[in-house]
């Protein structure tokens, strides 16, 4: 029996739709897509290329939301029958990484394995052309789908699959329409997580490192109440910036202005008994 594994590069597989459907460079966001009807193109595309053939499954590789979970993309293809979705990671700068390297360990853990035979890889990507090569030597046949302009596709992958078919822009166009200006898909907030993290950012040391910037003469100017000067909030908020690595979150932000606060707050405290002791002096 042939099996067939179909491997989707979920970021090459965006840009790409968001291309058909605008004509340019998009967002994901500025796309909708019809998971259902993607699922059958998909799944019809596995029979009309493999007839006979049975499929193991769709892998869809894709990075993580914000903080590590779930978008909503991502749950939708969770809910499909017949997809696995595989996650990357990301750097402190939210930069994609490690998807490339999952789908060639992937491909070629299944080559070794005899659990498929043959596999349709959607992708453009030159760095996956090794795992490519390595999957065929252990005699897997690698069919590539493309979609999107022609010069999407790296001439080096194209070069080595077995075989290439293209999706017009009318069958993506089936599964994909744009959305409305300024609409902004908001992702799954896992509460409990979201305070754990929350809780692990050294928010009271980025107060403190802030603080500590604030020329000497100023701090007794600066109340520990109501909003924090522009000037201080900036400073703050881009400290925090380049502690974590990243920008902070609206939850970050807020909790980090009140360690601010408290500091203001700890320095008043620590000038009043000087005052007071001065005063008694005189």
């Amino acid at each position: 029996m042939n099996r067939i594994g179909v491997f989707v590069d979920a970021g090459y597989f965006w840009v790409q739709v968001a291309q058909v459907v605008h004509g340019s460079k998009q967002a994901r966001d500025s796309v909708a897509i019809d998971y259902p009807v993607l699922r059958e193109k998909l799944l019809a595309e596995v029979a009309a290329q493999f007839p006979g053939g049975e499929l193991l499954r769709v892998y869809w590789y894709d990075g993580p939301g914000t903080y590590g979970h779930k978008a909503h993309s991502h749950v939708a293809i969770d809910d499909l029958d017949d997809f696995k979705l595989r996650l990357g990671t990301r750097n402190t700068y939210g930069d994609q990484k490690a998807v490339d390297g999952l789908i060639i360990a992937d491909l070629v853990g299944l080559a070794q394995s005899r659990a498929i035979a043959s596999a349709i890889v959607v992708s453009g990507d030159a760095d996956l052309t090794p795992g490519v090569i390595a999957a065929q030597g252990l005699g897997m046949r690698v069919h590539l789908l493309s979609l999107g302009p022609a010069n999407s596709t790296s001439p080096f992958l194209r070069a080595e699959v077995d075989r290439k078919q293209h999706w017009d822009d009318g069958v993506v166009q089936a599964f994909a329409s744009a959305r409305a200006p300024g609409f902004a898909e908001p992702e799954p907030v896992d509460a409990e997580a979201h305070a754990a993290l929350l809780a692990e950012v050294p928010l009271a040391e980025i107060a403190a490192a802030a603080f500590a910037q604030i020329p000497v003469d100023e701090v007794a100017t600066l109340l520990p109440h109501g909003a924090l000067p522009r000037p201080l909030d900036a400073l703050l908020l881009r400290t925090g910036k380049i502690r974590l690595g990243r920008p902070l979150d609206e939850p970050e932000k807020r909790a980090l202005r009140e360690e601010m606060k408290l500091a203001l707050q700890a320095a008043r405290s620590i000038d009043a008994p000087c005052a007071s002791d001065g005063d008694e002096h005189d």
